[in-house]
């Protein structure tokens, strides 16, 4: 693969930031494995899981920036996320 074919492959991690190949897709846009992991091993005690969740936040699900619902995320007294 030439480094013109690979920097095509590449995206820009919501997350991080990063530019990555490997990753999950939501809605089209990339998490890398490193945040992906990250994020699945952050207790919602922790300050790092709103940060994770603002970004995730960003998130657009069909619809243009201008028409996006904010959807914000609670953590739960026993850990669950309470969707408001």
């Amino acid at each position: 693969m030439t480094m013109r074919e690979q920097d095509h492959l590449e995206e820009t991690c919501l997350i991080c930031g990063q530019q990555n190949v490997e990753g999950i897709h939501i809605c089209n846009q990339l998490i890398c494995e490193s945040c992906q992991k990250k994020i699945v091993e952050t207790d919602v005690t922790n300050w790092k899981y709103k940060f994770y969740m603002n970004k995730l936040a960003k998130l657009r699900i069909g619809q243009s920036q201008q028409t996006v619902t904010p959807v914000v995320i609670q953590a739960g007294a026993a850990g669950e996320a309470d969707k408001h």
